[in-house]
């Protein structure tokens, strides 16, 4: 078995989405995650009466100079890694950078200073962080078998159970296969609506802040872009795979506050020294791990709700025809009632939840991520900016 690496792979603008370990003989999912705070510092600036967007981001610091234990992490993670990685660039960063700020900071500031690819040496760990899409593409999709899913899989497993993310091999190929079934074209196109109907809202919601703002002598607002895609794809997500309404957009729910919760869990457990967590009585100890086991009975109780409502209307059907239906007309044309009502698909509550929680935790977070620096470098290309609205304006029509 050869060193232990893991490689992180970005969308080369800094925000971490994929995490493996190397190994000879391991497996690897296709659709692997890495849970990040994303562009948190990123702000859309809007103003009244105009088309004037405007954003920015708050810069990041320089990195912290290191002190003894970083110093010795730094000495024992080389040795424990094997050295050098060829002519590879090392960053040997401070493990105080990877604690009180996104994670995704200090990587993009290692990503500026050493490259799009390179190692990086911190406590008894190395990690190779990925941002080139050539590299990606050999990593991803050229070499699979040769990456297994590492330590994120052992974190996300007590969260998503044997979901897409941390499944073995098996279970992801017949999962997988299963699931991809749902999302054809008719859904898809009614589906469209769903995200207009969302998006709507998140206009809405900012039209009247602006209002409000311009009734108080002001013709300019500030917001976290990050969190108002979050709400919005949380509520898309919702209607469209659960046909259940969070309404995040508007209102702060129990459901998504644990939501929230859980993503820090991960995001801590990611960057932590020693996995204290196993320790059988640090779940009752630990008051974070108290509140992660609150965080994750609410959405589990939420998620068992909607599956047993909706295999108490179960009306089993073959692919070919589910795929067939009216679904302009469809009370309820959510992913779960298709994997609910697909005939030779027989999946105990347990599985069924795995891959509803991977949904939830992993689909809205990636997606706001995407939306949020889309829409940070159309701001900083307004030609580029331009074209996009006259495509909208081409297919939507003015408005």
């Amino acid at each position: 078995m050869g060193p232990r690496l893991f490689v992180f792979t970005s969308n080369g603008l800094g925000v971490p989405v994929m995490q493996f370990h190397v190994g000879y003989n391991g497996c690897l999912s296709r659709t692997p995650y890495l849970q990040s705070s994303g562009p948190s510092s990123q702000f859309l600036k809007l103003k009244h009466g105009g088309s004037s967007i405007r954003c920015q981001s708050t810069c990041t610091d320089k990195l912290k100079s290191r002190n003894l234990l970083d110093n010795a992490s730094n000495l024992l993670t080389n040795l424990l890694s094997g050295g050098s990685i060829g002519l590879m660039p090392v960053a040997e960063g401070a493990v105080s950078d990877l604690f009180g700020r996104p994670l995704f900071f200090s990587l993009y500031d290692w990503f500026i200073e050493h490259g799009s690819v390179y190692k990086l040496a911190f406590r008894p760990k190395a990690f190779v962080v990925v941002s080139d899409p050539i590299v990606a593409r050999h990593i991803l999709r050229e070499n699979i078998f040769s990456y297994d899913k590492g330590v994120l899989a052992d974190i996300l497993e007590s969260i998503m159970g044997k979901g897409l993310i941390p499944a073995d091999l098996d279970t992801w190929k017949q999962r997988r296969r299963v699931i991809a079934s749902g999302f054809h074209a008719l859904y898809l196109e009614t589906m469209t609506k769903v995200f207009s109907e969302c998006s709507e809202r998140t206009i809405l919601k900012l039209e009247k802040l602006l209002e409000g703002e311009r009734l108080h002598g002001g013709n300019t607002i500030e917001l976290d872009l990050e969190a108002e895609f979050s709400n919005l794809a949380l509520d898309i997500i919702g209607l469209g795979v659960f046909n259940y309404d969070f309404g995040s957009i508007t209102k702060e729910s129990p459901v998504i506050k644990a939501v929230y919760g859980t993503l820090f869990e991960v995001e801590h457990r990611s960057t932590f020294y020693i996995p204290y967590w196993k320790v059988p009585l640090a779940r009752w100890i630990v008051p974070r791990q108290r509140k992660f086991r609150s965080d994750l009975k609410v959405i589990n109780d939420c998620l068992d709700g909607l599956i047993k409502n909706a295999k108490e209307t179960r009306q089993e059907t073959d692919v070919e025809k589910l795929q067939q239906r009216d679904y302009e007309n469809l009370k309820d044309a959510s992913l779960l009632r298709f994997l609910v009502n697909m005939r030779g698909a027989d999946v105990d509550d347990r599985q069924l939840r795995d891959d509803l929680m991977t949904m939830l935790i992993a689909g809205h977070e990636t997606t706001a991520a995407v939306l949020t620096w889309a829409v940070f470098l159309l701001a900083q290309n307004p030609s580029k900016m331009k074209k996009a609205q006259a495509e909208i304006d081409s297919v939507l029509g003015q408005g």
